[in-house]
């Protein structure tokens, strides 16, 4: 590596990895065909456990942390 070569690397900063956080709310196979798309394409960064919603138990919500391209 020459040093004009150092130099610009020094200069350029890395690319940040951005993210977008989503709530999702769903049934156990819709949010899992979600997380399996989102795993699949690379995207899926961080999944919490489901949390069932008080007024429906048989919908859960999840929280998505998504890598953005």
């Amino acid at each position: 590596m020459s040093l004009l070569q150092r130099i610009h690397a020094r200069r350029t900063p890395r690319p940040t990895t951005r993210y977008v956080n989503r709530f999702v709310v769903g049934t156990p196979a819709e949010l899992a065909t979600l997380l399996k798309l989102a795993a699949d394409n690379g995207i899926l960064a961080f999944a919490s456990a489901p949390v069932p919603l008080p007024d429906d138990p048989t919908r859960f919500r999840r929280y998505l942390r998504l890598r953005t391209r």
